[in-house]
């Protein structure tokens, strides 16, 4: 049997279509769910910076980047953007850190886009409280972390952080940051059920005392390497930790988390964003 030249181009064609769909079926956004609830890390103390411990978790076709900062420890402080009422500013979270010489710092507030002919302006899309000031407005149908105590001057030992399914709850008042999300997926211990949607996840958890914030970081831009979780395994993710409350912000695409100024993705992100939080030591 024998074929033409354009036959054998466009029978060569459909093989390379399909072993392209077979190597990432298996990594389809909700293929199989996974149970975390007995996950386990290794937490690393960083020498330079001993309020922060990381981990990573693996398995196969997922990888999640784990940070834990003590909020009470001596000379945190918090830096967030925007930095400015009507801010269009954005930022690579990697940039921001260099900058600003924050040792953790990750994407918070989802936003919007919008698009004037070649030119395109970010909008959070939900509360940022900067040191004491509004500069986006709250949003009463999502969630929100609050970081209280501090203040210039303020004990150190009095700092906590608490998460809030309503952006417009009374006592995030008394916050003196706060950044809005999208919901509440953990709450004092429950997982709260969401449509069941795989994606790249920016995440954070509190303990009981809301003295230790967790932060995760799930990877799923790569399919083959990691094919991101659903809101209830982050939920059951975060339990596996120890934390009693956890929120969601913005995933996806937009999913960012540095260290010491630099990023742990294992992949290029080239998304800029209009709203982070970011943990620095003072005299640093």
């Amino acid at each position: 049997m024998t074929f033409s030249k354009r036959a054998a181009r466009y029978l060569s064609a459909l093989l390379y279509i399909f072993f392209l769909f077979a190597s990432q079926s298996s990594a389809l956004p909700n293929a199989g769910f996974r149970d975390l609830t007995q996950a386990k890390v290794q937490w690393k103390t960083l020498e330079r910076t001993p309020c922060l411990q990381v981990a990573e978790y693996r398995e196969r076709q997922l990888l999640i980047h784990c940070v834990k900062i003590d909020l009470t420890a001596p000379g945190v402080k918090i830096q967030m953007l925007p930095q400015k009422s009507g801010s269009q500013d954005v930022s690579y979270v990697e940039d921001f850190c260099k900058k600003s010489g924050a040792i953790l710092a990750f994407n918070t507030t989802p936003f919007y886009v919008h698009e004037n002919g070649s030119e395109k302006k970010n909008t959070a899309a939900g509360l940022c409280l900067n040191d004491g000031k509004i500069f986006a407005r709250p949003l009463g149908g999502y969630c929100a972390l609050g970081l209280f105590g501090f203040e210039e001057g303020a004990d150190p030992q009095n700092r906590r952080a608490k998460i809030f399914s309503s952006q417009t709850d009374k006592e995030i008042d008394g916050a003196r940051y706060a950044a809005g999300g999208f919901w509440q997926i953990l709450k004092d211990k429950k997982p709260i059920q969401f449509k069941e949607l795989r994606d790249s996840r920016t995440a954070v958890g509190l303990d009981k005392s809301g003295k230790c914030l967790y932060v995760i970081a799930v990877e799923g831009e790569n399919p083959a390497t990691s094919s991101g979780l659903t809101y209830m395994e982050c939920a059951d993710f975060f339990l596996a930790l120890g934390c009693d409350d956890a929120m969601e912000f913005d995933g996806g695409s937009s999913t960012q988390l540095c260290v010491n100024g630099r990023s742990v993705l294992s992949y290029k992100n080239y998304v800029k964003v209009p709203a982070l939080i970011g943990f620095a030591l003072e005299g640093e």
